[in-house]
């Protein structure tokens, strides 16, 4: 309980508002790093800053990302006395108290104020990456946090001399223990004062001068809150003089530190012998140095503090007077601003040419927050843009979520002016690359669709140049529901010449990912309205064709594409060149249609030939050479050859005749029967049947009986009423097998229908089977005819002989039954005149040639 109470009372407002060494609501913090990565704050190690452990922390509201000094009492003083551990505290504090007054781009921002707790000193500052001592490249085996080169170092040297500036004319301090330990970087690569524990005003509260105080060393206390005797001027240490000049001495040899390893130019191990031995000594091993810079180093590091330069004449020696540093000069916020539009648009053209000499971590931290922030002024968008985006090629894609990407949105719903769409556009492939896949859909595509919709053709041009890369990177419901109707809208509008073809060349790259009902449904009605005859455009239309030609179906090919490539072939603007592609691919496409068809219709042959076997009916064989004389003779018995028709013979004769004295046999194989079943019972009554209408008599009579004429078809049907039922006898039914068979046509009429001549003529004709020629009526057929009978199928059966062929035929020799199969319409009776001629009476008008 105690120790949850003193954790309670030991929590401050900073570890309560921040989540330290962690991540706010799940997001993670990233620090941008000289090689290109990101390294999230709360995953990297804490830094040490002298007795400070400096951690990564983010604002639990807000997300604002800080940089945590904490340092802990009771490790860093364990083995301390009481006064060594009462000045360690004295020095801690009095740095934190004065980065909380002291407010300058070159001075470490404090952001959350000193807070003390029984067992911690605790502050917030800008997110810092290292210090300068870690960062100092000490060889090909040491890893530094910050990788420097001469570039950075130089901007890191000129951003320390503002803040001494500052220090010396604005605050009246002299810092008196400048060394790479008190040297922060922070995450924007930018140099920054820091460790003003040890700081010496030139003047008192009351104005009198400072009183010099003796800077001892003492090695019971850490170095860190004491002045470094390798760093310290000669003459603070030996004259006893408070001078300015003193911090350019240590600036010196800061600089020499490092470009030399880390090492200062003396190492005079905290004895003032060593130091006054050491003060009159030239610098040495700077021979390997350029000759700037020795000359910059000979001119600090001296016994004198007069010929030394201040902070302020320093930035104008020849040693900062490269190209790179003047344009980072020129790029400070504080200069760039004064600069005019015309000096402004000049220097970003320009800095496109010089990017390369910068490093990579130099341009990610400090030349991209600076171009960034210009992004304000739209007309110099498109000198300001080429440069983000030389550099966002070197970030990875969360860096540039992070960095670039907020500054760019705005820009993808603008038209004007078109410099910057074109610029986006040129750039669109690495946007792509460097966003996720739904953050590039909806933020960053809006600028191609704004692009296809804008006034200016170049404009257009450029989207469309872009589309075929984006069809096979995006989702296809995108391309086919979003940016296929968007093209076809521009080409459908413009009237400009070279957007026309070039939307034909986007059509041609999007024949391979859009899909047969697209093309077939959208793109050629679409190719189909084309009216101008540039052959331009004809010949760019015949290239999206051909493609598709090849893709859709082969019925499409022939009702869609062919046509509309012989419409065009006929262009009057066409050379014999033009022509002859035209003729060349329509003869491609034809080869493919014909080729595919015919392999259809075998297929389709082949299908119904294996259907049918398999229902058991033998499929016609198509390519059999059937003889035609074989075939008519195969259905009419015989045929004469070549027979002449004789004009003076009749043709009733000739085909009635041929007809009443066909065999059965020949009747039976052209007159289908119904197959018969089981024989049926002797007790089954038998079925009746209606009495069929005798043909009138055929002047070729067959077994002694004259068979009537036949009355003309369509003529008034007069129902019979003759029946004899003896020809059915028992006999036939028990001697024949049963047959299944369909009853007989019969008319649906009563039976007032057959007294009443003029209701029977209204009736069409029923056609029945007839039997013989039966001149009795017995009273029996007519009951049976009492009630009208139902309209049923007719059963065909053959005509049969009087010389019986088979036993089943016995029974019917004494009638004369000659036309079993003929259907014939139903008539009265009449009896069968065997020598008299047909009279006209009989006949009618019937006319077999009408």
């Amino acid at each position: 309980m105690f120790a949850a109470a003193s954790s309670f009372f030991s929590r401050t407002a900073i570890s309560q508002s921040y989540n330290i060494g962690g991540s706010t609501n799940g997001s993670r913090s990233t620090t941008p790093t000289p090689s290109g990565s990101a390294t999230p704050m709360h995953t990297s190690p804490p830094v040490r800053v002298g007795l400070w452990k400096v951690q990564g922390a983010s604002h639990k509201v807000t997300n604002k990302r800080v940089s945590v000094w904490t340092f802990d009492k009771r490790a860093e003083m364990e083995g301390l006395g009481p006064l060594s551990r009462e000045r360690v505290l004295e020095v801690l504090k009095a740095e934190a108290t004065a980065l909380s007054r002291l407010r300058h781009p070159s001075i470490l921002e404090m952001v959350e104020p000193l807070e003390e707790t029984r067992n911690e000193l605790i502050f917030a500052t800008e997110p810092v990456l290292s210090p300068l001592d870690i960062s100092i490249p000490r060889g090909p085996h040491f890893t530094a946090l910050v990788e420097l080169d001469e570039i950075e170092i130089q901007k890191g040297i000129l951003q320390l001399c503002k803040g001494l500036s500052f220090l010396h004319s604005s605050a009246k301090l002299i810092h008196s223990n400048l060394k790479p330990e008190c040297v922060i970087i922070n995450d924007s690569g930018d140099w920054k004062i820091s460790g003003l524990g040890l700081t010496i005003p030139l003047t008192t509260a009351d104005g009198t001068p400072t009183r010099w105080e003796f800077p001892g060393f003492d090695g019971r206390v850490p170095s860190y809150i004491q002045r470094s005797f390798d760093y310290i001027a000669p003459e603070y240490a030996l004259d006893e003089v408070l001078v300015t000049a003193s911090d350019m001495y240590s600036l010196g040899a800061l600089i020499y530190a490092v470009h030399c390893k880390g090492k200062p130019p003396f190492s005079n191990h905290g004895s003032l012998g060593g130091l006054r031995d050491n003060a009159g000594r030239p610098v040495p091993d700077i021979g390997q140095l350029d000759s700037d810079l020795q000359d910059l180093l000979r001119s600090l590091i001296t016994r004198g503090s007069q010929s030394r330069p201040t902070p302020s004449t320093l930035p104008s020696h020849s040693f900062f007077s490269s190209l790179p540093i003047s344009t980072l000069n020129f790029l400070d916020r504080s200069n760039f601003t004064a600069k005019t539009r015309e000096e402004k648009i000049s220097f970003m053209k320009g800095l496109t040419g010089v990017l390369s000499r910068f490093s990579e971590g130099l341009r990610i931290r400090k030349i991209l927050p600076s171009l960034l922030e210009e992004m304000k002024d739209t007309h110099l968008l498109p000198y300001i843009l080429p440069n983000v985006f030389a550099i966002s090629n070197i970030l990875s894609a969360s860096q540039f979520a992070q960095l670039v990407l907020p500054s760019l949105k705005p820009l993808f719903t603008i038209k004007d002016p078109p410099q910057n769409m074109l610029t986006l556009l040129d750039n669109l492939e690495m946007l792509q690359s460097k966003t996720e896949k739904g953050v590039f859909r909806e933020q960053v595509l809006p600028l191609v669709y704004n692009a296809l919709e804008s006034e200016h053709a170049v404009v257009q041009e450029h989207a469309l140049k872009v589309v075929p890369n984006l069809c096979e990177t995006i989702d296809y419901a995108e391309v086919s529901g979003v940016l296929f109707p968007r093209v076809a809208l521009v080409f459908t509008k413009t009237k400009i010449l070279s957007v026309k073809v070039a939307t034909l060349v986007t059509f041609l790259s999007m024949v391979k990912t859009l899909d047969q009902s697209n093309l077939t449904q959208k793109l050629c009605p679409l190719l189909s309205k084309i009216r101008t005859k540039e052959p331009a455009v004809m010949m760019a239309t015949l290239s999206v064709q051909e493609a598709m030609g090849f893709k859709v179906d082969r019925e499409a090919v022939a009702t869609l594409v062919l046509p509309q490539l012989w419409s065009m072939s006929m262009g009057p603007l066409l050379n014999i060149e033009q022509f002859q592609r035209f003729m060349g691919a329509i003869r491609k496409l034809g080869d493919r249609v014909e080729k595919e068809h015919n392999q259809f219709l075998r297929d389709s042959q082949r299908i119904e030939d294996r259907s049918a076997t398999a229902n058991g009916v033998a499929a016609p064989n198509l390519n059999s050479g059937v003889d035609f004389e074989s075939l008519v003779g195969r259905a009419n018995g015989t045929v004469k050859p070549d027979t002449v028709i004789d004009n003076t013979k009749s043709w009733d004769d000739d085909v009635w005749g041929s007809i009443f004295n066909s065999t059965p046999e020949v009747i039976s194989a052209i007159t289908p029967v119904t197959p018969q079943t089981a024989s049926t019972p002797a007790t089954q009554p038998p079925v009746p049947l209606p009495q069929a209408q005798s043909l009138p008599s055929s002047p070729r009579p067959t077994n002694n009986a004259t068979l009537s004429r036949p009355a003309r078809l369509g003529a008034k049907p007069v129902p019979s009423t003759s029946f004899d039922r003896s020809v059915f006898s028992t006999t036939i039914q028990s001697s024949q097998p049963p047959r299944v068979t369909s009853p007989p046509l019969q008319p649906q009429h009563t039976s007032s229908s057959f007294s009443n001549p003029s209701t029977a003529a209204t009736q069409r004709p029923n056609y029945n089977i007839s039997l013989s020629d039966f001149s009795a009526t017995s009273s029996s057929s007519t009951n049976s005819f009492a009630s009208p009978p139902s309209y049923i199928a007719p059963n065909y059966t053959p005509f049969m002989s009087t010389t019986p062929s088979h036993p089943m035929t016995a029974p019917l020799q004494a009638s004369p039954l000659s036309m079993g199969s003929m259907l014939a319409p139903m008539q009265p009776t009449r009896p069968a005149a065997t020598n008299k001629p047909p009279s006209k009476d009989d006949w009618g008008d019937f006319d077999p040639l009408k």
